[in-house]
């Protein structure tokens, strides 16, 4: 029996870690913004695959983000578009060429946890609705769900979630929300790294320590 997690193809951008969270460079060193990238990403790559979706594709990044991806069970795709949207805008299309929906989730969810997938998977009844996860800060979009066929097209950015509503109206598709915490928290700028850290205290050193662990780690099953 096929589950609605295997119906999906979860796909993960990334630049490498160097051109990574640039906003943050008056804060934290050239070090500390890349393995707190990276560490990010370890956590969304878990979260992701231990909602039962098979398949993750970590498209661009540089040799650290590869070696990462594939310890964790994840394929590594080459850099697609000229842009975010012309990279994710393919990424879809190569989705649903294989028959499968497409699940765009952020890099840069420190909070995400396998239930924040499942709740996406839920909200879209069996890939029936565009799924959108908005960003609490920026207006923009965290998470998209798109059935395999539906031709939206992403607008990531600020202000990027009343896009994809307008657009999904246009199309006439249905749309469902889904505004759990992990989906909700990108970080991407001095504030979101001082709140983030008083709701984790010790943020960057349990992301930093967590890369040492290897592909598992404490926190890989929990689903809350």
């Amino acid at each position: 029996m096929v589950t609605d997690s295997q119906n999906v193809i979860a796909i993960v951008p990334m630049k490498p870690l160097s051109q990574g969270k640039s906003r943050l460079a008056q804060s934290l060193t050239d070090e500390q913004r890349e393995d707190l990238a990276l560490g990010m990403l370890r956590r969304v790559v878990l979260a992701i695959k231990a909602a039962s979706v098979d398949t993750v594709w970590v498209v661009g990044g540089d040799d650290r983000v590869r070696e990462m991806t594939r310890a964790l069970g994840g394929d590594c795709l080459e850099e697609l578009g000229e842009n975010l949207n012309d990279t994710l805008k393919k990424a879809f299309e190569l989705a649903f060429e294989q028959g499968k929906s497409a699940l765009y989730v952020a890099g840069d969810l420190p909070f995400l946890k396998p239930g924040d997938i499942h709740s996406m998977l839920q909200a879209s009844r069996s890939q029936g609705n565009v799924t959108l996860a908005p960003a609490r800060r920026d207006g923009g979009t965290n998470s998209i769900l798109v059935p395999n066929g539906v031709p939206l097209q992403p607008e990531l950015g600020q202000g990027s979630f009343m896009k994809h509503l307008t657009q999904a109206a246009r199309l006439e598709t249905s749309v469902a929300i889904n505004s759990s915490r992990g989906l909700g928290f990108d970080l991407d700028v001095v504030d979101d790294l001082e709140t983030f850290q008083h709701m984790e205290p010790g943020l960057l050193e349990r992301l930093s320590d967590e890369l040492k662990l290897g592909p598992t780690g404490p926190e890989d099953k929990d689903d809350q």
